[in-house]
């Protein structure tokens, strides 16, 4: 019987100071690995010396972690670089650094062919390094939750919901603007990197709207929130992910920027809008309102992203590591 290979996990060093999707999929992650037996530990106090593990699973390319990796890299350990970037072209970060992180790397894992495109236009990446690996969202956001949990608790008839950190870059503010004389009031869950920018989106935000800086990841009153909810939205700059594929496998209606991501995840099953244009975001919100949801055949559409059986193909890639290592 093939050894289980044992997987430290690794991101940069403030990725846990202010939590977002990013940090919940290292987490969630860790939690299937364990589940399919494997022995997988977050990089951490708790974890164990680098010579206990046979690869390393490296979450994101930020400059933060880039130091820890030249010492994995220094330790001999193969390196499974999970980039999770999208880039910004106003702010794109430094060339030469994600040059560094890819040439480390003994393999690059892309969650979606829209994501390695985009990557690879930016930063070329050797075609022999790379592997696609669907994204994975547990699968506990199928289940049904207490019928009128979230809508009891926070004292609320209908509303739109959002889960995602507060930023420019995620664009709450644009949908506010738009829907703020819409008479739905809208639930942000998240915290904010940008004090500035979350104070303007709390007073623009149509009345009854609710700002909650989190909810237990996979609980009941997070699944409720997402099952009670009019409709998801989600009109970023960048990739959804992970939330909009919850909230999808959860049964909501979707309404999302219009993006290369979104039409590989959700074509058919989804309202896409262009994330500049609030005329745009009313238009998707009427259509998805008059629309009937797509439960069953969105969550049969989603089933490939359901955790612990997505990470499969990224054992195969652990164990592509080790064995060329």
């Amino acid at each position: 019987m093939k050894a289980q290979p044992k997987i430290l996990v690794t991101t940069y060093h403030s990725a846990f100071l202010a939590k977002g999707g990013g940090e919940f999929e290292i987490v969630s992650l860790v939690d299937s690995l364990k589940k399919q037996g494997y022995i997988a530990d977050i990089y951490g106090p708790f974890s164990q010396s680098i010579d206990n593990y046979d690869v390393v699973l490296h979450f994101s390319v930020h400059g933060g972690g880039l130091e820890l990796l030249r010492s994995v890299a220094a330790a001999g350990k193969p390196i499974v670089l999970w980039p999770n970037l999208w880039i910004n072209a106003e702010q794109p970060p430094p060339a030469e650094m994600i040059a560094e992180h890819v040439r480390l790397a003994k393999y690059i894992v892309f969650k979606s062919v829209a994501e390695k495109e985009h990557f690879c236009s930016h930063f070329p990446a050797p075609e022999e390094k790379i592997r696609l690996v669907p994204a994975g969202v547990d699968v506990v956001f199928t289940k049904d939750a207490p019928p009128g949990l979230f809508r009891t608790m926070y004292d609320l008839d209908e509303y739109a919901i959002w889960f995602g950190v507060i930023e420019p870059s995620k664009n709450q503010l644009l949908a506010i603007r738009a829907l703020r004389d819409s008479g739905t009031p809208l639930v942000f869950v998240g915290r904010s990197r940008n004090r500035a920018y979350y104070e303007m989106c709390r007073r623009e935000a149509p009345a009854n709207s609710l700002f909650i800086d989190g909810l237990p990841y996979r609980s009941e009153i997070m699944r409720a929130a997402l099952q009670e909810a009019s409709y998801y939205i989600e009109i970023s700059k960048e990739p959804a992910g992970l939330s909009a594929i919850a909230a999808g496998l959860a049964g909501c209606r979707l309404v999302l920027s219009d993006s290369a991501w979104t039409r590989e995840h959700f074509d058919g099953f989804a309202q896409f809008v262009d994330p500049d244009s609030e005329t745009s975001v009313r238009s998707g919100v009427a259509a998805s309102l008059a629309s009937n949801p797509h439960m069953p055949e969105l969550r049969r559409h989603l089933q490939k992203h359901c955790l612990p059986d997505a990470i499969i193909p990224l054992l195969n890639v652990f164990d592509e590591a080790v064995a060329s290592s």
